[in-house]
């Protein structure tokens, strides 16, 4: 509900603050006292465009301030939050100051914020019935919405937004896939082309390591060689060999042992460094002989290291991340593979929750159709008691692509006179007529989760008599689950009041307009509602009137 409204320097109030009550809250006074300065203010609060001329003369800015208590509304909570304002607290400051010297500041519970968030904030908050944008029931996009909650179908409608996001998410995923499917081919012949370039090399596991051995040793054979033979004929064949050097002194030792044999190991010794010096010289001679001097041997290994490195650019580092990729790859193709499997596969599951998904709006279409023939009849029903007789409310159902929310675009018609065709209630001429019709469909659907608060301003525009005290009942009736704020110049409708306020204004000794609004008491509202009904000479028949409409 709100619970107050504060205004400083705007329009022709200086500075005006007023705390509403639970309920049904009155607005009275004279005409040309400033009661639409209250409901321009609000509208402010939900995010009019604000024009300098709003600002009073002789002042650089305005201030509008509005406090509401959330206490009980989560949504507008998690809206909050979902803005990014922290929304602990059971009250919601919303302040605006306009400027004439730029662009005006808005603050959202005393954080500074934009004006998109205002709008995204505010909607909902307060349904104000007068000629002005933020009337949700001439939203037509609400009118589907009130259709269903009138008929008891926001389970149905539900249960067609779970098929119709079902349904988008699989074609999504088909189009993807099959979008995909096109550049798959592509990837499979390339796929296919590096796994035989692989398979075409026929690696084995550290095969460039032995390859760069094999390569050193036939780059240098000649050295080798020369190496190799050279050894061999120092240590074996050549005169004065080591082995043969090394048997004279072994058989000199051994001479030796037979005096002292304290020499034994020394013999044996030198008799091991004997057999080890042949065998070193038969196994360097064995070297030289296999020593391979093949040009042709030298160029196939120097090509397929080549062929390797090449290969690891492309593939990996080494000659185990190639064939690991080779892996990879092969798990790839069997994706691949499966693709056409998983197109079709989608494409049954699609037109299957297609089905349904007609099935289902198509049901949700019968009920709406049904529930559209009880709310006309109800609306006209209770028009006619508020005076507005031989009136036409249409809804017009038309057919529109599937969404969400089902297959029907829903429209609120309406004709005061039987000889003309209904129009969209964006085009009724009268403010009050319209805020009547407003004001039936707030009660006829009042299972609908409307606004925090409710604004007539003048509803009862063009009536009187028992018709008044027909609107002031309905009013009255929507009061006990909104908080109402209703401006009115008739006393049949303003003796419902749970909380009554009246608007003056005055002239002070310098010549300034002064606003005021007051909480009336009792016996002031006796004299308010007399005035009401004999303007500017109040006797005491009608004092004695207004009680006894009080009394009612």
């Amino acid at each position: 509900m709100l619970l107050s409204l504060n205004l400083k320097n705007f329009a022709i109030i200086d500075d005006l603050s007023i705390d509403f009550g639970k309920g049904l809250n009155i607005i009275t006074g004279e005409t040309g006292a400033g009661k639409s300065i209250i409901v321009d203010a609000i509208n402010i609060i939900l995010g009019d465009r604000a024009s300098s001329d709003l600002i009073k003369s002789g002042q650089d800015e305005a201030q509008v301030e509005a406090l509401f208590d959330i206490g009980d509304n989560k949504h507008l909570k998690d809206k909050l939050e979902s803005l990014g304002f922290e929304a602990g607290d059971d009250q919601l400051l919303i302040r605006r100051i306009l400027s004439r010297r730029g662009k005006g500041r808005v603050f959202i519970g005393g954080n500074i914020a934009t004006y998109s968030m205002l709008e995204q904030l505010t909607e909902g908050i307060v349904d104000v019935f007068s000629q002005h944008e933020h009337q949700t029931l001439l939203k037509e996009d609400k009118h589907l919405q009130l259709l269903d909650e009138f008929g008891g179908l926001r389970v149905h409608t539900e249960e067609v937004g779970e098929v119709y996001r079902a349904y988008i998410r699989l074609k999504k995923e088909l189009e993807e896939c099959e979008s995909n499917r096109r550049t798959q081919v592509e990837r499979e012949d390339f796929l296919r082309f590096q796994c035989a370039e692989i398979d075409a090399a026929r690696l084995q596991v550290s095969e460039d390591e032995m390859l760069e051995e094999e390569r050193k040793r036939l780059a240098n054979a000649e050295r080798l060689y020369s190496i190799t033979q050279e050894a061999y004929e120092a240590l074996y064949e050549g005169e004065k060999s080591v082995f043969d050097t090394l048997k004279r002194i072994a058989n000199r030792v051994e001479e030796a042992v037979k005096i002292d044999d304290t020499l034994l190991e020394t013999a044996k010794s030198i008799e091991k460094g004997v057999v080890e010096i042949q065998d070193a010289s038969f196994t360097l001679r064995q070297y030289a002989a296999n020593i391979s001097f093949d040009p042709d041997r030298l160029n196939y290994v120097d090509s397929r290291l080549q062929e390797i490195r090449r290969l690891k650019k492309k593939y990996g580092g080494t000659i185990e991340e190639i064939l690991q990729k080779r892996k990879s790859m092969e798990e790839e193709l069997g994706d691949i593979s499966g693709y056409e499997g998983k197109v079709e596969d989608l494409q049954n599951q699609l037109k299957a929750v297609e089905l349904v998904l007609n099935k289902r709006a198509y049901e949700l279409s019968e009920k709406r159709r049904a529930s559209s023939q009880k709310l006309m009849k109800a609306v006209e029903k209770e028009l006619e008691k508020i005076g507005i007789k031989n009136a036409r409310f249409v809804v017009d159902l038309t057919t529109k692509e599937l969404s969400y929310n089902g297959g029907d675009k829903v429209a609120f018609l309406f004709s005061g006179n039987p000889d003309e065709n209904p129009k969209p209630l964006t085009r009724v001429a009268s403010g009050g007529e319209l805020s009547r019709i407003m004001l039936v469909l707030k009660e006829v659907l009042a299972r609908v989760e409307g606004g925090l608060v409710l604004i007539f301003d003048e509803a009862d525009s063009g009536i009187g008599g028992a018709i008044a005290e027909a609107v002031g009942r309905k009013i009255k009736n929507l009061s006990q689950s909104h908080q109402v704020i209703c401006i009115t110049h008739l006393p049949q409708v303003a003796k419902f009041a749970d909380t009554h306020f009246t608007v003056t204004k005055t002239l002070t000794e310098d010549s300034r307009t002064r606003v005021e609004v007051r909480s009336l008491s009792y016996e002031e509202r006796v004299k308010e509602l007399a005035r009401m009904l004999g303007g500017l000479k109040v006797t005491e028949k009608t004092l004695e009137v207004a009680q006894e409409m009080l009394r009612e």
